[in-house]
C-alpha cells in the first residue's frame, strides 16, 4: 500500500514538471499576472534600452488557398502568422514563482507590433482580435498567432490560360514604427504548410521569403508561385471547341444536291456561337493580357462564318445554268482538283486529244471532247474538295500551335 502511494506521488510530481508548473495554483498565476502588468505601459516598446530595435521573428503558416479571382485579380488564402519577440519588461524567475515558466495574456494587455497586411483587398486593419491570447515565457519571449482569411491583390497574366502560372505576394508591414525601432529578422520558420489542404484548381510550385528593413519601412513578403491545373478546362472547353471546328468542315462533304448543305452550315455556326457565349463567361477577363485561347475561339468563329459564306456562294454557282460561260478562274480550280485527285490530268489534255479513233469514225473524238467539258457541278465539287483540305490543314496547324504555345511556358 505504501509503495502504491509512493508511485502516485511520483506520478503527480512528474506531471507537474512536464507541464513546467510545480503544482502552481490559480492564485499563483493570478498573482504573477498582476505583478507583471503592474506599472506596465503597453504604449512603450518592451525594451530596457530604447535605443535598440525590437526584433520580430515572423513565419507564415498556410492552411489553404481558397480561390484565385482572375477578374478581380485577388488571391484568397487561409492561415495564420506566428510572430515572436522578446519583451524585456515581462520577465521573471520561475524558481521564485512556483516554477511557472509561461503564462497566457490577452493580446491587448501588452505591447505588440502594429503589423498589418500591406497589399490587402479589404479595409486596412490590425491583425488579431480581442479574443486572442499571447504566450509569454519567463525569459520574456512572446508568441502571437493571429489567424486570418487573407485577401491580397495579385496581378494576373492569363496569356497562357489554362496552362498559366501566377506569382502572388502576401506582404506584412510594421505600420507605425520605423526599421530602427522595430525590425524583422530572417524568419526561423518561413512559409510553413500547416495542415495544408490542396486546392482543386491551383498547386503551389515554390515559395520565397523577402525581408526589407530600409528607412521607414520594415516589411516581410511571402511569394507564392502558383500553377493552374488545366484538366477541367481542356475537357470542358478546348476539346468541345476542336470538335465543333471539325464538324464545321463536314459541310464540304455533303453534296450540293442533297439540299441540307446550307442548313447544316447554319446549324453548326449557331451551335458554335451558343457554345462560345457559354464558355466566354468562364474565361478570365483582363485588359492588360488577353488569353491566347480567346484568340483561338475568335478564329474558329471566323472560320465558321467563312465556311457559311463559301457554302452560300457555292450553292449559287451550283444552280447556275450551263448556258452561262465558266470563267477561267473556276476552270483552274477544277483542273487543280483533278490534279490533286490524279484524275484525267495525270496525262495532259494535249495527249488525250491526239488519240486517234480505233474504228475510223468520230465517236471517240466526241467522247474525249465530252470528258473535257466542265459544268458548274464540277466547279462546286472542286470547291468542296479544295476547301475541305485547306480548312482542315489550317485548323490542324492552328490547334497544334495553340497547344504548343500554351504548354511551352
Amino acid at each position: 500500500m505504501k509503495m502504491n502511494r509512493y508511485l502516485v506521488f511520483l506520478t503527480v510530481i512528474s506531471m507537474c514538471f512536464i507541464r513546467n508548473v510545480f503544482c502552481a495554483s490559480a492564485a499563483n498565476v493570478a498573482q504573477l499576472t498582476q505583478d507583471l502588468l503592474t506599472n506596465y505601459d503597453k504604449r512603450v516598446r518592451p525594451l530596457v534600452d530604447q535605443s535598440r530595435a525590437v526584433q520580430l521573428d515572423i513565419s507564415f503558416n498556410l492552411c489553404g488557398i481558397n480561390s484565385v479571382d482572375e477578374v478581380a485579380e485577388k488571391l484568397i488564402t487561409t492561415g495564420f502568422i506566428q510572430v515572436m519577440w522578446t519583451d524585456e519588461l515581462l520577465t521573471w524567475t520561475p524558481a521564485s514563482k512556483n516554477q511557472i515558466s509561461y503564462i497566457f495574456l490577452k493580446q491587448n494587455d501588452i505591447w505588440k507590433p502594429d503589423l498589418v497586411l500591406k497589399n490587402g483587398f479589404q479595409k486596412f486593419k490590425e491583425m488579431g482580435g480581442d479574443f486572442y491570447y499571447v504566450n509569454v515565457g519567463s525569459d520574456g519571449m512572446v508568441q502571437w498567432k493571429p489567424y486570418e482569411v487573407f485577401e491580397t491583390r495579385c496581378s494576373m497574366d492569363i496569356t497562357r490560360f489554362p496552362y498559366d502560372k501566377q506569382t502572388c505576394e502576401i506582404t506584412f508591414i510594421v505600420w507605425s514604427y520605423v526599421s530602427i525601432e522595430v525590425s524583422i529578422l530572417k524568419s526561423s520558420g518561413g512559409l510553413v504548410f500547416f495542415e495544408y489542404e490542396e486546392n482543386s484548381v491551383w498547386t503551389v510550385e515554390s515559395t520565397k521569403e523577402t525581408i526589407k528593413n530600409a528607412g521607414a519601412e520594415s516589411e516581410l513578403t511571402f511569394t507564392l508561385n502558383l500553377k493552374r491545373k488545366p484538366q477541367y478546362y481542356v475537357l470542358n472547353m478546348i476539346i468541345p471547341v476542336i470538335c465543333l471546328g471539325i464538324l464545321s468542315l463536314l459541310v464540304f462533304i455533303i453534296p450540293a444536291d442533297a439540299g441540307e448543305k446550307m442548313g447544316y452550315s447554319v446549324t453548326v455556326l449557331l451551335s458554335f456561337a451558343v457554345f462560345l457565349t457559354m464558355i466566354s463567361a468562364e474565361l478570365p477577363v483582363n485588359s492588360e493580357s488577353t488569353s491566347f485561347l480567346s484568340f483561338y475561339l475568335i478564329l474558329q468563329m471566323v472560320i465558321g462564318a467563312s465556311i457559311l459564306v463559301i457554302t452560300a456562294i457555292q450553292l449559287r454557282l451550283h444552280h447556275r445554268k450551263n448556258t452561262f460561260g465558266i470563267a477561267k478562274f473556276f476552270i483552274y480550280i477544277v483542273k487543280l482538283e483533278q490534279i490533286l485527285r490524279c484524275r484525267k490530268s495525270c496525262c495532259s489534255p494535249k495527249n488525250i486529244t491526239n488519240i486517234e479513233p480505233m474504228d475510223g469514225n468520230d465517236d471517240n473524238k466526241d467522247k474525249v471532247s465530252n470528258d473535257l467539258d466542265i459544268d458548274w457541278s464540277d466547279v462546286t465539287s472542286a470547291i468542296d474538295f479544295l476547301c475541305f483540305w485547306i480548312f482542315l490543314l489550317g485548323n490542324t496547324i492552328l490547334t497544334i500551335f495553340l497547344f504548343a504555345y500554351l504548354t511551352s511556358g
